[in-house]
């Protein structure tokens, strides 16, 4: 019972059998106007409130003192025992038996309802209510509603289940009536307190104690911990393993054995309660008098047409759970080091799950900066934005921006919301990135001396919000870090003092928090409030790439939509949504998706300035680009307007309107109805990184990740996390690449076939792009009959290291930190040997010629042979003016002497030609030529090179050991997505293949006789 009362506080789907597909909305008349019995309309009058007010001057005592003022977020201890003071005061009906506050004169739903009382389906927006006003409040309803509230005013919405204990009836008109005067099972408290939020309320949810779903008899408050549990009962201290109650992590209120953790705390200033409230005419409430004179607003009851499925508690999971007893839908890690991984990567010693746990992310939930009292001053995070832009289930029907697909056999809710979707994808996650911590972690070990400036230039794009923010507050401090940038960014763009890492673990309750709030924006991610807060000025100039562009002012975000309703956003946050063309321009990704970076020698010193990555150069260099033949946008791809093929058309925002049900004191219609978008744009927003989606699956809580949110269902049907997983998967298999093999021969009289391949890159960049270590090789294998392999090329072993031809030796070129002579695979145009293997990469090496994937010792390249995009053609740098781009006109390596890669007619595609030798036996024997193309976000030579940096220079570790943590114990080989792709097996991701038939042999084919 209160699992479910805990999770519809504020949704009102409390009864409704969620692995039932849903409803739609023939359960109710279209018209809301039509769910409210007419005769409980305009049935006060102002002459009965003027009457009522004379009447009653005695409105009861304020709230105590210690109740007046909610602690502020940046004292945690202080939140957590105001908190408890304000739970106890409940818990004893105080407002009520001892304060004698004013209130409803009786209990009421807030909307219709369908089917049998108590298991059918609830359309309000809250549970069955009846509410109390302070004294002030109570004043204020007198006098109309004017003013503003004063600080320590409150209201009290006490709340409870629908079933026999409110004993409902149902007139002949269909109007229900609440005839029981139970207690309360929960309490919804807004106080007013000015100095925390734009909205200066102080809301929260809190339950009866008889109820208990804990020992402790309560869900939250406190919230205690860096990985945020309500109760300091649930804290372990240096576990030596996960505790399984852990995951998903989040409330996941199904089932009760569940431990609670990275919880959304339902008492805090800047609430989700605003996605509805912020719609209320005045001050975010809806609270009026003819709820206390009469009997408010009476909603109709509805006979259910349909077999209503049982509506008990539920697991939603249990229908794409790997094993039917568990209750997380996500893959379980290894429960110890996989040998081979510990073998091959002996350059850290095995890494305890006790040292990483003391060193996990804070939780998200600390993730929480607010619009300030008079308008946004600063970026928010996503968690102010969440509760409109997720696909939240407010009324019981179906979700908007959430589609329904089949998934592992069964129907499931898919949530395609712009948070749901972002809040999955290397932007969301960018933050809070392991594999970027440890790079980062990297280059200050070797690099100790420059470890401030190197932090605040990374997290210039992957803790933007945090860095930003903190160079504004800090901007007449120190500027050291501006020589960083080989192009001086707009005046526009501040620098303050630099923006360290250390700021990025602060959370309330830590001994040293006093850059909690920037640490808080940064593990946000590139987040709402960056993307749709840049502005036009300089942007597709070189000045600002590596994360320099001009942002508009706090108060304003842009986005695609001219017609925009703009009061509830300003209501919520002081923030004012607007059109901006920029926001569908492919520079404003190129901002950050081109970076150029310092070059050091080993020592340190610096040697001019180089692209690290320029996949935004790339698209311009290729048709894909504006006026070229195959013009399509970085949003065209990243953010698509379809779902398996069919295009969406959604509402882009959930708060309330008139789609819900009538009550008092709303915004008028035009002011908050919501246009459908046909044009709505999916924020996905990945490429093709499935193993850091998988680290967040599989380790959760070291990252500080919500994987089950409380109030987004949607969540729990099919979570975002594994949609965001086969979105990946998806664009790999349909969008990255095609592999043709365009003809296989035999070489009359000898041994030898000449199979030629044909990889044709389908994107609108280089294949692989990016940060330079990820890669992309070709496997190609010759079959006999029986599917035996006879010849191979581009085998790996259980890790993805790339092997020698049919055997298990890992090539030497997999290993650069064993053998840093060894060199490099190199580009190919005629492979003739099985330890030959045509891997597109880029290849850079450190100033004493060791290769290296350091981001700052880029010192030579040697090997640059990523496909090129379509149209592709090198003199097209030549034209510009930056050095820095003109040196892109370069071809590295012997990718120079392969026309496919230097003339613009040919570019786009490689042919291959494999020239295979087999002994006379096998020559016979061969039957097909088999090949395929797989991607490595994070490859073994990556992998070995980070580990070996946990030693150098500062030997700081934490971070690298996280990452060996996490990649030493990732379960990779049985791993599949929703459509039942296996996906990460040998730590690889499947692109394409074909397969052709190899010729049989004839008398011209075989070798002459002694």
């Amino acid at each position: 019972m209160v699992a479910i009362l805990a999770a519809c506080t504020l949704v009102t789907a409390c009864a409704d059998d969620d692995s039932a597909g849903g409803l739609d909305d023939s359960r109710l008349p279209q018209d809301p106007s039509q769910w409210v019995c007419q005769d409980s309309l305009d049935v006060v009058t102002q002459a009965d409130i003027d009457a009522w007010c004379d009447e009653h001057p005695d409105r009861g005592s304020p709230l105590p003192e210690v109740l007046r003022a909610p602690a502020p977020l940046a004292d945690h201890d202080a939140k957590n025992l105001y908190d408890a003071e304000l739970e106890a005061f409940l818990k004893t009906d105080a407002y009520r038996l001892v304060l004698g506050w004013v209130g409803d004169r009786n209990w009421r739903f807030t909307g219709p309802y369908v089917g049998e009382i108590g298991s059918g389906y609830g359309y309000g927006t809250h549970l069955p209510v009846r509410i109390y006003y302070s004294p002030e409040v109570v004043d204020w309803l007198c006098d109309g509603r004017q003013g503003e509230l004063p600080a320590g005013a409150a209201i009290i919405k006490e709340m409870n289940l629908i079933g026999d204990r409110l004993d409902v009836s149902v007139d002949d008109d269909g109007c229900m009536t609440i005839n029981a005067e139970p207690l309360p099972l929960a309490w919804a408290t807004m106080i007013k307190s000015g100095a925390e939020s734009n909205d200066e309320w102080y809301w929260s949810i809190m339950q009866r104690s008889q109820f208990p779903l804990y020992a402790e008899e309560r869900i939250d408050p406190p919230v205690v911990d860096r990985s945020a549990f309500p109760s300091l009962s649930f804290v372990e201290v240096d576990p030596s393993e996960p505790n399984p109650l852990w995951y998903p992590t989040g409330y996941f209120n199904e089932d009760q054995d569940k431990i609670p953790n990275v919880i959304a705390p339902q008492t805090q200033y800047g609430a989700f309660c605003l996605s509805c409230h912020s719609s209320a005419a005045v001050d975010y409430t809806f609270a009026s008098l003819d709820n206390v004179i009469g009997e408010g607003i009476r909603y109709k009851w509805f006979p259910d047409t349909e077999q209503v499925a049982d509506a008990g508690l539920q697991t939603h999971v249990l229908a794409y759970s790997d094993d039917a007893s568990a209750e997380n839908p996500f893959p379980r890690p290894l429960a110890t080091p996989a040998p081979a991984f510990v073998s091959f990567f002996d350059q850290l010693p095995p890494v305890s799950f006790e040292s990483v746990w003391r060193s996990r992310l804070p939780a998200e939930t600390y993730d929480h900066v607010l619009a300030a009292p008079g308008g946004s001053d600063s970026f928010l995070t996503s968690d102010q934005c969440s509760g409109c832009h997720d696909a939240i289930k407010y009324l019981a029907d179906v979700t908007n921006m959430a589609v329904e697909a089949e998934r592992g056999g069964t129907t499931q809710r898919i949530n395609l919301s712009p948070y749901g979707e972002w809040n999955v994808s290397p932007m969301g996650l960018a933050g809070r990135d392991p594999i970027f911590f440890a790079q980062l972690e990297s280059e200050t070990n070797h690099f100790p001396d420059l470890a401030a400036c190197i932090e605040n230039t990374c997290l210039h794009c992957h803790g933007v919000m945090g860095q930003r923010q903190h160079a504004i507050d800090t901007a007449a401090e120190d500027d050291a870090c501006r020589d960083f940038f080989g192009v001086a960014p707009p005046a526009e763009v501040p620098f303050g003092s630099p923006f360290r890492l250390s700021a990025v673990t602060q959370w309330p309750g830590a001994l040293d928090h006093g850059e909690q709030r920037y640490g808080a924006l940064a593990r946000d991610g590139i987040s709402c409030t960056v993307c749709h807060r840049i502005d036009e000025p300089a942007l597709g100039d070189e000045s600002s790439f590596t994360g320099n562009f001009v942002t508009g002012p706090p108060t304003e975000v842009y986005g695609p939509y001219e017609d925009v309703v703009t009061v509830a956003m300003e209501n919520a946050l002081g923030v004012t949504p607007g059109f901006g063309r920029q926001s569908v321009d492919s520079d404003l990704c190129g901002s950050c998706h081109n970076i150029l970076l310092p070059v050091l020698d080993n020592d340190g010193n610096p040697s001019g300035f180089r692209y690290e990555q320029t996949t935004h150069l790339e698209w311009l260099n290729s048709n894909y680009a504006p006026g070229r033949s195959r013009q399509q946008s970085c949003q065209d791809c990243h953010m698509p307007n379809n779902f398996e093929g069919e295009p969406l058309s959604f509402q882009i925002a959930n708060f309330e309107s008139s789609e819900f049900p009538p009550t008092t004191f709303r915004l008028p219609d035009e002011e908050i109805d919501m246009v459908e978008r046909d044009r709505f744009a999916r924020h996905s927003l990945h490429g093709l990184n499935v193993f850091l989606n998988q680290m967040f699956q599989q380790f959760p809580l070291l990252l500080g990740f919500r994987q089950a949110e409380r109030y987004t269902r949607t969540s729990l049907d099919y979570p975002p996390l594994r949609l965001g997983q086969e979105s990946m998967v998806d664009m790999a298999q349909e969008q990255t690449a095609s592999v043709e093999v365009v003809s296989v021969e035999r070489n009359a009289g000898t041994d030898a076939l000449d199979a030629v391949v044909r990889i044709t890159n389908r994107t609108g960049h280089f294949l692989p792009s990016g940060v330079g270590f990820r890669r992309v090789f070709v496997e190609f294998l010759v079959r006999d009959a029986s599917g035996e392999i006879l010849w191979a090329s581009g085998r790996t072993n259980a890790l993805g290291a790339l092997v020698a031809g049919r055997t298990d030796r890992v090539l030497s070129t997999e290993q650069p930190t064993r053998f840093p002579g060894e060199g490099f695979q190199p580009h190919y145009q005629v492979i003739t040997a099985e330890d030959q293997v045509q891997i597109y990469e880029e290849i850079v090496a450190d100033s004493a010629g060791d290769r290296t994937t350091s981001f700052l010792r880029r010192f030579k390249e040697l090997k640059d042979n990523r496909l090129r995009p379509d149209g592709y053609a090198p003199r097209f740098y030549e034209s510009y003016q930056s050095p820095h781009i003109r040196e892109l006109a370069n071809t590295i390596g012997a990718a120079a002497d392969d026309p496919r890669y230097v003339d613009e007619k040919l570019t786009g595609v490689d042919e291959i030609v494999y020239r295979v030798l087999l002994d006379g036996g096998d020559a016979d024997r061969a039957a097909a030529v088999e090949v395929s193309l797989y991607h490595q976000a994070i490859p073994p030579p990556y992998l070995q090179e980070r580990f070996a940096d946990a030693a150098v220079g500062t030997a700081q570790s934490e971070n690298i050991d996280r990452l060996y943590y996490m990649t030493s114990h990732l379960a990779v080989d049985d791993i599949v997505d929703g459509k039942g792709r296996q996906i990460m097996q040998q730590w690889k991701l499947f692109l394409a293949s074909d397969t052709a038939a190899v010729p049989p042999p004839t008398d011209q084919d075989l070798p002459p006789g002694p």
